[in-house]
């Protein structure tokens, strides 16, 4: 098979995409070849049946004129791909369809986000299969969904026992209110003997008042000198999680990543998201009300019980959402 991959960036250093990167060399490893398209292109290393190309937002290029190269793009490679793949932004199923269907270029969809939108629901009309990490990936199951696991590189993100620091917790992610940090920062204030590392930035000014608006309440919560606040980048993020005491998440949506990226590396997540609920057991499943109490439970314990717990997180990550697995099962539903 030939794969046409559309993403929003390819830069195996960016902070939230930068997972997406082993993700292309794994459909590499399926495929007789993979063209990616990404609106942006920054470092990437990738096998050499993988061709990047980019419609260079990068270099100040404005919408209708990625548009225009997108269609120049999508329709002089035309040759080179028998499929198409779209990564979580259905605009681009939207704006390619013409053209693909013209071709008989059949389309798929990623797409993991509890909430939705009219172009998410356009697009359904258009593709083949959406594929999901979970149930909680489209804002209602979808005839043609398809959950094929969250495909985490559990060669990455492994445990590493030797580096735990008791009572470092830490939560991840961009600065958004969907996150919910205030929920994370409330129960940081009843842990006394604990602190946080929160690795996450701001990228629109929405996220800059979101970030003003925690860092009031850290202050008013008399937290501010134990909490931790900057990007991390994605070399460095199995290292924090193998540092960490517990992984603390409030992220109300699909199934997010880092969750299962934390419990690949056997640490504790306690969690107040329903979708995150569904993976976890029930000592990690929380709400506003009780996440300070089950943090504090999980730090308390012994070397035995904790090891056991680990053990439980990573074997649900590994049988259920490994990337090998999940591309896998992709490409095989592709060719089906």
């Amino acid at each position: 098979m030939k794969l046409l991959i559309i993403t929003q960036k390819v830069d195996k250093t960016d902070p939230i995409l930068g997972f997406f990167h082993k993700w292309i060399d794994e459909f590499a490893s399926h495929c007789d070849s993979v063209t990616v398209v990404g609106q942006q292109v920054g470092s990437h290393q990738l096998a050499e049946n993988v061709e990047v190309i980019s419609l260079e937002k990068e270099r100040g290029r404005k919408n209708i004129s990625q548009i225009i190269r997108f269609w120049k793009i999508i329709w002089s490679n035309r040759k080179e791909y028998d499929s198409v793949l779209v990564h979580m932004t259905p605009v681009w199923i939207l704006i390619g369809a013409p053209l693909w269907i013209v071709l008989r270029k059949p389309m798929y969809l990623w797409y993991e986000i509890k909430r939705g939108s009219w172009k998410l629901t356009a697009s359904l009309f258009f593709v083949k299969k959406v594929f999901a990490a979970s149930e909680h990936g489209l804002p209602t199951i979808a005839k043609k969904q398809k959950i094929v696991g969250h495909g985490i590189d559990i060669d990455t993100f492994v445990p590493q026992k030797d580096l735990r620091e008791p009572k470092h917790l830490v939560a991840i992610g961009r600065l958004t209110k969907v996150k919910h940090y205030e929920v994370i920062l409330k129960a940081l204030s009843t842990l006394d003997d604990c602190r946080l590392t929160i690795a996450g930035g701001t990228i629109t000014s929405s996220d800059k008042e979101e970030e003003k608006r925690l860092r009031d309440l850290m202050h008013r919560l008399n937290i501010a000198d134990r909490v931790e606040i900057g990007w991390v980048s994605p070399e460095d993020i199995p290292q924090l999680l193998q540092r960490a005491d517990v992984m603390l998440h409030a992220s109300q949506g699909g199934l997010d990543k880092v969750v299962l990226q934390a419990m690949s590396c056997g640490c504790p997540v306690v969690s107040t998201s329903e979708a995150a609920i569904d993976e976890l057991p029930e000592s990690c499943c929380a709400n506003e009300r009780t996440m300070s109490a089950k943090v504090d439970a999980i730090t308390r314990l012994g070397n035995h019980d904790r090891d056991i717990l680990s053990e439980e997180l990573r074997k649900i990550v590994s049988n259920e959402h490994s990337l090998k697995q999940c591309i896998s099962e992709i490409v095989t539903h592709m060719n089906s």
